[in-house]
C-alpha cells in the first residue's frame, strides 16, 4: 500500500505540473490577445490621424489591421480550446487527489486493524498465561 501511495503522490505532482503549464499557456494566449487588441487600436488611431503622410499608406495599414484582426480571432479560438484543456487538467488533479485520499484512508484503517489485532492478541496471551 505504501508503494501505491507513493505512486499516486508522484502522479499528483505530475498532474499539478501539467495543470500549471496549461494555466501558463492560457495566460500567454490571453496576453497575446490583449497585445493584438492594443496594436489594432494604435493602428486605427494612426489611420484616423489625417496629418500622417496624407493617407499614402492607407492600403498597407488596412491590410495590417485585417491581419491583426485575423490573428486575434485565431487567438480567441485557441483561448477557448486552452480553457477547456486547463479545466480538464484541473479536474484530473482533483480526481487523482480524491483517489489518493481514499487510498490513504484505507491504508490508515488497515493499519488500525492490524494494531488492534496485535493488541487483542497480546491481551489474549497475557490472560491465558495468568490462569493456572
Amino acid at each position: 500500500m505504501k508503494q501505491r501511495l507513493k505512486k499516486f503522490d508522484r502522479i499528483i505532482k505530475v498532474q499539478k505540473h501539467l495543470h500549471k503549464n496549461a494555466e501558463l499557456h492560457l495566460a500567454n494566449l490571453q496576453r497575446q490577445e490583449s497585445e493584438l487588441k492594443t496594436a489594432q487600436e494604435e493602428l486605427l488611431q494612426t489611420m484616423s490621424d489625417r496629418d500622417v503622410l496624407h493617407g499614402l499608406f492607407t492600403d498597407v495599414m488596412a491590410k495590417r489591421l485585417k491581419t491583426l484582426a485575423l490573428e486575434e480571432v485565431r487567438t480567441q479560438g485557441e483561448i477557448v480550446v486552452q480553457k477547456a484543456v486547463t479545466m480538464e487538467k484541473a479536474m484530473q488533479v482533483k480526481r487523482t487527489e480524491k483517489v489518493f485520499g481514499r487510498i490513504k484512508e484505507d491504508t490508515r484503517r488497515g493499519q488500525e486493524k492490524k494494531d488492534l489485532a496485535a493488541i487483542l492478541e497480546t491481551m489474549i496471551q497475557k490472560s491465558s498465561t495468568s490462569l493456572p
